[in-house]
């Protein structure tokens, strides 16, 4: 029992001396660093030019100034617990971090169309509705990566919508329901649009009769015809050996909106 008392005593007084060791460490770095910087600090005063007045001024003298009179005591005592204390400036750190976020989070609640080129392409799907990235990049000249990233933004502020058509990807600004975008899409291909055309003067058109009118064959009709009618913009009725078609009503009522000339949903 006594044996571990003196060894826990021992354990105890090598600790100590460990600390005092260490104590003592700082304190000399300390001294050592008050008492040799005059040195490293010393001021020379280059004497000055004949024609400058000279009244109070000993020219040729060079003095040191100690470390702790060329600051003031508060300036001085900052410098040193940076100097010892690194951590005591993650405060400033962080606050001066806060402001720049706050910078730039103040720079991105603008308007999102205050840039030039997204404005430009907002317009562009505004004038043309259902157009894809592609034919975005040809019509305003801006390269595709560029192009992509504002199409992002622009969605990401609720401006302007997709729609995926069958692997087509077409932009519509904000405002479409869902039939007028699908019947824009269809309506950028040529010969749905020529296809939309006679159903609207034709109802009840067969699919022979589409063929012949726009010098296609049948089998492309049939294949136009079965993605009208996918889409829901079309409805079909067997009349004996013929398939007659016709336009549904939401694609109608589409159709009788762009026709008293809605600019903001015309495709």
């Amino acid at each position: 029992m006594s044996s571990i008392t003196t060894e826990g005593c021992r354990a105890s007084v090598g600790g100590w001396t460990v600390h005092r060791a260490a104590l003592l460490l700082i304190f000399l770095t300390l001294a050592l660093l008050l008492l040799w910087s005059p040195a490293a600090a010393k001021i020379i005063v280059e004497p000055a030019p004949p024609e400058l007045p000279t009244d109070g001024i000993n020219v040729d003298d060079e003095r040191f100034v100690p470390v702790w009179q060329a600051y003031s005591p508060l300036e001085f005592l900052t410098i040193m617990l940076l100097i010892h204390c690194p951590l005591l400036a993650v405060p400033f750190e962080i606050i001066c971090s806060a402001g720049i976020l706050a910078f730039l989070g103040h720079r991105t609640s603008r308007n999102p169309l205050d840039h030039k080129k997204r404005s430009r392409i907002y317009a562009c799907i505004r004038d043309h509705p259902g157009i894809t990235q592609s034919e975005i990049t040809r019509v305003t000249g801006i390269n595709r990566g560029t192009t992509r990233y504002h199409l992002f933004r622009l969605r990401e502020a609720g401006l302007v919508s997709a729609v995926n058509q069958g692997g087509r990807v077409g932009y519509f600004q904000s405002g479409y329901d869902a039939t007028s975008k699908t019947i824009c899409c269809h309506l950028r291909n040529d010969t749905r649009r020529e296809i939309f055309a006679l159903l609207l003067d034709h109802p009840g058109i067969t699919q022979s009769e589409i063929a012949n009118e726009i010098e296609i064959s049948r089998s492309a009709a049939a294949w136009h015809l079965q993605r009208l009618d996918a889409d829901g913009c079309i409805a079909s009725d067997r009349d004996g050996r013929a398939v007659r078609y016709a336009l549904t009503d939401d694609a109608l009522e589409v159709f009788e909106v762009l026709k008293q000339g809605d600019h903001g949903r015309a495709c």
